[in-house]
């Protein structure tokens, strides 16, 4: 199946009752029905992590990881529990998609060397400068050409995508709809308060951190666009959401250790 990134016609008039209909019948051309119903909520997904999609892992990958996704959850699905498939599928696949991206080694670890590298020269910079550096001065700092910050700033920028998806991937209430058992059911309970403590987390950054993960992970903006909108550039927009993102890493780890 290949990726289509458009809108799906293929739209069923009363999903649930197909549902129900496939799970007594066990029909694939029903299955199948489904998967063609939901398939938008994968395009939805892909583009909403479509930061990510800047790495080298081609968007069909991600389509693909997401089909598998849908038909492995359609078959486990149990509508008697009274919960709608629709619910909880977004959140799944993005889980998957995570997943994958992670399983890939996808990210050499020149580029980590390589942002780390970045940070401490920029925060030098500032305080040399005592203002934002230019792009031109933090590659001419790093001995690279400015055509070589930017692809390291794509780069960083999936890193970090990466990074928040899994705090959510962590924190996000799963929905019991699957057979769980009352192990799985305390550890549900436990993921709410990780929920709950992020969420808490999140407000409690300064204003300007807190702009930057609203409009990149809740508006879908990528650094350029927010960088528009705040008035800053790709590389304090860059690193503002890593800063701001450590602080949730923090935060989250002395709740646990608490």
């Amino acid at each position: 199946m290949k990726a289509d990134l458009g809108c799906s016609e293929n739209t069923l008039q009363d999903p649930d009752a197909v549902m129900r209909e496939y799970k007594r019948t066990g029909d694939l051309k029903l299955r199948n029905q489904l998967v063609l119903h939901y398939t938008p909520q994968i395009n939805a997904a892909i583009y909403s992590m479509r930061s990510m999609l800047l790495s080298n892992i081609p968007a069909e990958d991600f389509f693909n990881q997401g089909v598998l996704t849908l038909i492995e959850k359609i078959d486990r699905f149990q509508p008697e529990r009274g919960v709608r498939f629709d619910t909880y599928i977004y959140k799944s696949l993005r889980g998957a998609m995570v997943n994958y991206v992670r399983k890939q080694n996808w990210l050499p670890n020149r580029v980590w060397s390589m942002g780390k590298q970045l940070r401490q020269v920029q925060s030098e910079l500032e305080n040399r400068l005592l203002r934002t550096p230019t792009s031109q001065e933090l590659a001419d700092e790093m001995h690279i050409s400015t055509a070589e910050l930017e692809r390291l700033l794509i780069e960083m920028n999936a890193a970090d995508s990466v990074s928040y998806e899994e705090l959510l991937e962590q924190s996000i209430e799963p929905v019991l709809a699957e057979g769980q058992t009352a192990q799985d059911e305390l550890s549900n309970v436990l993921k709410k308060e990780r929920c709950v403590q992020l969420a808490n987390a999140i407000e409690q950054l300064p204003a300007r951190h807190k702009q930057v993960i609203a409009l990149c992970y809740y508006e879908n903006l990528n650094l350029r666009e927010i960088g528009e909108v705040l008035g800053l550039t790709q590389q304090r927009v860059s690193q503002l959401r890593a800063s701001a993102l450590q602080k949730l890493h923090e935060a989250l780890k002395e709740y646990e250790e608490n």
